[in-house]
């Protein structure tokens, strides 16, 4: 049985993703004299982390629904299956060196 597609929640998702990591790369160069200075080492790896997380979840879910609309292993599955382990990895790599 197909599922519906929910584009809504494909977009909401990877747009939060986009926006996190601006925001991440944004704390990366907040001055030290900043009221929230302190934390900024933390902030921008919390926030490169939160970004692959959700973009991972974004490009899982359009594999995941264009898989079912297709019934095949096509190219924007391949691709966004690709992507989705990439932002899952980069999420991952920034929650060791947060962690080390």
């Amino acid at each position: 049985m197909p599922t519906r597609r929910s584009y809504f929640t494909e977009l909401v998702v990877g747009v939060a993703g986009v926006l996190a990591a601006g925001v991440g790369a944004w704390m990366y160069y907040v001055p030290a004299d900043w009221f929230l200075g302190g934390l900024a080492e933390g902030w921008y790896f919390g926030m490169f982390i939160a970004a692959g997380l959700l973009l991972a979840t974004a490009f899982g879910l359009f594999a995941r629904m264009t898989y079912v609309d297709d019934r095949a292993y096509t190219t924007p599955v391949v691709v966004s299956t690709i992507l989705a382990l990439a932002a899952l990895g980069g999420a991952i790599a920034f929650a060791v060196i947060l962690i080390i």
